[in-house]
């Protein structure tokens, strides 16, 4: 049979090569008809192994994966790529093992460090992404207790995650949708908040960057449940990946009637939005305003 599937890309990061390995070890085994257990039989262990190879909670190492690729009879031309994905999903990225990433977070930071595309609606803040390093230092400072050693690192991790959008190969695209109410807080003193607006203001100008204000008169909208971000990868037929944020950690969406769902809100409310011109002017009276 052939399962070769559509050609992809090579993935830029770690995180995104496992996610996309998993992903087709479970569209391989579907397209050949057999059930986890089938596979399972062949590796000799047990179906919870390939259950968690497929939802990326068990590394798949290479002969593993050999024996699967042979099972499914995926022709010769494509085993080598499916080789060769794997030996760069067992690297490690920039943000695995830092101690200013937190384990909750690094499979985030590691699928926007691999994504093509970010669509993010936020409510409390402007987006991680976007934000300027004196203003990130005034927003980690308000935390509980950091030492000035970990302020410098949550910093600089932050920044780290912005290297995205400025890719000398595909950067990261990225369309913001921002409630006014965060505009509005204030984080640190008045010039840190007048260089975070200013900084919105340049960043949507950027021909990767889109950056929208939903005022206040808009009034009730689709997004008061909360902020989330979708994020898109470079691969036919990946409906990407939905992450919601709480106190406990992050939660992660990719059933395709779920990442529809949050991307019609995402439409809904930068339709409702200032347009990309008007939200530059916005930020840039709002900036005159801060006292």
């Amino acid at each position: 049979m052939n399962s070769s599937g559509p050609a992809v890309p090579e993935p830029i990061s770690p995180t995104v090569g496992r996610r996309w390995l998993s992903q087709e070890v479970r569209r391989l085994r579907e397209a050949a008809g057999l059930k986890q257990s089938d596979v399972a039989k062949r590796l000799r262990c047990n179906a919870a192994k390939i259950a968690h190879m497929e939802s990326m909670r068990n590394t798949i190492s290479g002969p593993d994966l050999e024996v699967m690729l042979a099972l499914f009879e995926v022709p010769a031309d494509r085993v080598e790529w499916y080789l060769r994905l794997a030996e760069l999903a067992k690297e490690k990225g920039w943000w695995d093992g830092n101690r200013a990433v937190p384990d909750w977070f690094s499979l985030y930071v590691g699928l926007e460090w691999g994504a093509d595309r970010i669509r993010e609606w936020e409510l409390g803040f402007p987006p991680g992404i976007l934000q300027t390093r004196s203003y990130i230092e005034a927003l980690v400072r308000s935390e509980d207790g950091p030492s000035d050693v970990e302020v410098r690192e949550l910093v600089e991790a932050r920044l780290r995650r912005q290297e995205a959008l400025w890719r000398p190969e595909d950067p990261l695209w990225m369309h913001a949708v921002v409630d006014e109410a965060a505009l509005r807080r204030r984080v640190g003193d008045a010039e840190v908040m007048r260089e975070q607006l200013r900084y919105l203001a340049r960043a949507g100008r950027w021909e990767n960057v889109t950056v929208q204000v939903l005022p206040f008169v808009v009034g009730p909208h689709r997004g008061h449940l909360g902020s989330f971000q979708w994020l898109g990868f470079p691969r036919v037929g990946d409906p990407g990946v939905v992450y919601l944020e709480n106190q406990r950690g992050g939660i992660y969406l990719e059933e395709v009637d779920e990442v529809a769902m949050f991307n019609g809100v995402f439409e809904s409310l930068a339709e409702q939005a200032l347009s990309p011109a008007e939200s530059a002017d916005f930020l840039s009276e709002l900036a005159k305003e801060i006292m």
